[in-house]
């Protein structure tokens, strides 16, 4: 794990390499706090992300990032879902490359009364069939969307 992500001033597990290493980082974006719950909020807070130059500034590469969602915590349209999902994996993309939460997630009863349901947000079969991610995984629906991200206001 990279040590940016550790709490309480820990050592850097680069220090202690014995051979190639491989970092990765779980960037939770939709459990809150990360942004204001809002479409712009996130993909500003997203698409000016550091994270990659700073994990490799400390000799944490090279990184990938796992468990991305599409989960949020705002009612969202589906083109939105499509564009975060664009954003996500252009991002993520950057260095060694994404896994995504879960490939197929079961909808069950309780599903059903979540809003968003869970199984939209974190099944990449689910979010095929929705239309929201791609059949080729390192295709996008528009990639324009991430490469010309909003900046953050001064």
């Amino acid at each position: 794990m990279v040590v940016n992500w550790q709490n309480n001033n820990p050592a850097n597990p680069a220090d202690a390499a014995n051979g190639p290493q491989d970092y990765d980082n779980h960037l939770y974006c939709g459990f809150g706090g990360v942004a204001h719950d809002n479409e712009l909020a996130y993909l500003i807070h997203l698409c000016n992300l550091d994270r990659i130059a700073k994990d490799a500034a400390m000799g944490n590469c090279p990184l990938f990032f796992g468990e991305w969602s599409l989960t949020r915590q705002f009612n969202a349209t589906d083109e939105f879902l499509k564009t975060w999902a664009d954003a996500q994996k252009y991002v993520y993309g950057q260095d060694k490359g994404w896994i995504f939460w879960n490939f197929k997630v079961e909808l069950t009863t309780e599903h059903y009364f979540e809003r968003p349901p869970r199984a939209t947000c974190t099944s990449y079969f689910e979010g095929l069939r929705r239309g929201y991610l791609t059949q080729d995984p390192a295709a996008y629906h528009n990639l324009d969307v991430a490469r010309s991200a909003p900046r953050p206001p001064p």
